[in-house]
């Protein structure tokens, strides 16, 4: 059998490696130059069709705590403080520009996705599907008067905190082990930014928000739940991933969660090891299936922003876990619909519908 699905996937930090943190830059994404996870080459030899690439704003001086740390005992704490918003808008417009720049490059290679037929092109030719996503809601005043032109600029799908505090909502701090019912739910701010997300046909992410955050979404949003890159608590006890009663609300909802590729997510010791087997991942994607069932579980691999297993060392090694799900017995409907197809059913309910 083939092995070539074609695999959208729920989240990268490609952006920023390419355009903060000297990566190298449009002609190093487009050709590649060997360093990080992700760049177009990499993409086509691992049959990834489309991601979410996110914008993520760093802190305009790091400094030791910017950063979540890992403790000498292999277990992992701290909340990364929170970030200016002149910064938060100056950083995002740039890197707005250079995102533009980027496609401008590549008319035949790359694609803004938009639409859900735009999306949907990604997944049978070969333009690599870009949905632009927005990590942490900083750039966004809680009156959300830039969240129209983030829209025409072509956001489709935000999550409104990374693991930080911001005026909407609680991010959930780096730790392990540990619960994510740590912190208050959304401010009114949060909430009408999710009213107004439906309203867009803006997709909401629920992968950094703490528990109470995530029960305040529940509650409010009139579209499927998603979070696009967490892995199962029941497995690793990691504050970033959800409890089997966060599983079935999101599938309750006609959601999906994208399996997060993080080996300190996916381990169960808080360790951020390479050595990792790649049968670890399979089983935090079957866990998500044994609860969800598999319409509602994808793929979401955290490239450029996590560490990965050896086995997954970029996007090139992503048909290495298409066979071994199929060498644990998965049928190809079922892997069709991990890869791709639960992603494009959720994403054309959340952006063509009117909520």
């Amino acid at each position: 059998m083939s092995s070539d699905i074609a695999i959208i996937d729920g989240h990268n930090d490609t952006l920023t490696r390419i355009f903060v943190d000297q990566g190298g830059g449009i002609g190093a994404f487009l050709h590649g130059n060997g360093k990080g996870d992700l760049d177009l080459p990499r993409a086509r030899r691992g049959n990834l069709a489309a991601g979410f690439f996110a914008l993520f704003i760093r802190t305009q001086h790091p400094h030791p705590n910017s950063e979540p740390k890992r403790e000498a005992d292999g277990g992992w704490t701290s909340q990364p403080p929170s970030i200016d918003y002149e910064w938060a808008t100056q950083e995002t417009a740039r890197l707005l520009d250079c995102l533009d720049e980027l496609l401008q490059n590549a008319t035949d290679d790359l694609r803004l996705c938009r639409t859900i037929n735009d999306l949907h092109c990604s997944v049978t030719d070969d333009r690599l599907g870009i949905i632009l996503h927005i990590e942490g809601c900083e750039m966004i005043s809680p009156d959300l008067r830039e969240l129209q032109g983030l829209y025409a600029r072509g956001l489709r799908s935000l999550g409104p905190v990374w693991s930080r505090p911001n005026a909407f909502g609680t991010g959930i701090r780096f730790g392990w082990p540990s619960s994510n019912d740590v912190g208050p739910g959304l401010s009114p701010a949060g909430k009408n930014l999710i009213r107004k997300c439906n309203e867009m046909g803006i997709l909401v992410d629920l992968s950094h928000l703490n528990y109470r955050g995530f029960v305040d979404v529940a509650q409010i949003s009139t579209a499927p739940l998603v979070a696009t890159h967490c892995g199962c608590h029941a497995l690793c006890a990691s504050a970033r991933n959800l409890t089997d009663g966060q599983l079935r609300l999101i599938a309750e909802s006609g959601g999906v969660v994208g399996c997060n590729f993080f080996t300190g997510d996916l381990r169960g010791d808080g360790r951020f090891d390479a050595d990792m087997p790649l049968t670890r991942l399979a089983e935090h994607i079957e866990h998500l299936v044994e609860v969800m069932g598999d319409q509602h579980v994808a793929l979401g691999s955290d490239f450029d922003g996590a560490d990965m297993c050896e086995e997954m060392a970029d996007a090139a090694c992503l048909p290495a876990l298409i066979t071994l799900l199929r060498s644990r017995g998965w049928d190809e409907a079922a892997l069709i619909r991990v890869c791709h197809g639960n992603w494009l059913r959720v994403i054309e309910q959340t952006w063509e519908s009117n909520f």
